[in-house]
Formats: structure tokens, sequence, C-alpha cells
């Protein structure tokens, strides 16, 4: 649409499972098939013509219809192109998930932070240096005492 950039999302999740499956699933409590789904998703939202990337952990919540059983998937190290793939294997320029981002700029603002700090230090120091370099060469002139109480 025009004003907004084009993008795409996770939608829908469907996912089946058997619980009858002992390797999986010990002591299950309705053995047997079932399928669970998401309600309104709106998951791995991404600008168009980029991949979806995310290291950090996400949660999708699922569901049965009659909502008896509920399912979450964790989903962690994701990277996703479901479009406009130029070649096999190749993703297009990733575009990184809202914790991602944040978990980036807190691994970065302290060290932005201490760069600052220092170029003040070091600023500050500069200018003492000049200012008691050019006032050291200065004549001092003896203050008039005259003006003092007398302090005995």
């Amino acid at each position: 649409s025009r004003g907004q950039e084009a993008f795409w999302r996770l939608s829908r999740v469907e996912f089946s499972f058997d619980t009858s499956e002992r390797t999986y699933f010990k002591d299950a409590f309705e053995p047997g098939k079932h399928t669970v789904s998401s309600h309104r998703l709106s998951a791995l939202v991404t600008p168009a013509g980029k991949s979806y990337e995310c290291q950090a952990q996400q949660t999708i919540s699922l569901s049965s219809g009659d909502h008896q059983k509920s399912v979450q998937l964790l989903l962690s190290e994701v990277r996703i192109q479901p479009f406009d793939i130029t070649a096999d294997f190749v993703f297009s320029e990733e575009h990184k998930c809202p914790v991602d981002q944040r978990e980036q700029l807190e691994e970065t603002l302290p060290l932005i932070l201490g760069l600052i700090l220092g170029l003040v230090i070091v600023i500050t120091l500069c200018v003492y240096h000049i200012h008691h370099k050019l006032t050291a060469n200065q004549v001092q002139i003896p203050r008039d005492r005259s003006q003092y109480k007398h302090m005995g």
C-alpha cells in the first residue's frame, strides 16, 4: 500500500503431533494424534525483500479448537526468507528481530558511553594543560594587602 512499507509476516501456524510416540512423549495423557494452531498471529514481521533473523528465543502459543490442549512453540536461532529467493541457500539482507536489536544496543551502548567519557576527560586535561602553560609565563603581581583587616 502507499505510504507504508510492504512486509511479510507469519499469520498462522498449525502443528500436528502424535503423543502415542514413546520417544518424545512418555506417559502421555491422551495418546494419539493432535493438532493445534495459532489464533490471530502476527509473528516474524519483516520488510519485503529481506530475510528474518533472530538469535533470541521466541515463544508462539498454539491451542486446539476446543482449547483443551495448548502447546508452546519455542523458536531460537531462526533465519527465514519465504519470498524473493535469488539462488539456493542464499538469503537477502537480514532484518533482525526487536529482541536482537535491543541486545545489540545493550552491548554497544556502554562502549560508546565509555569512549565519550574518556574523550571528555582527555579534552579537560588538554584544556587545563594549555591554560596552565599560558598563565605560568605571566608575571605575578603582588596583591594589595592594604584592604585586609588587621588580624591582631
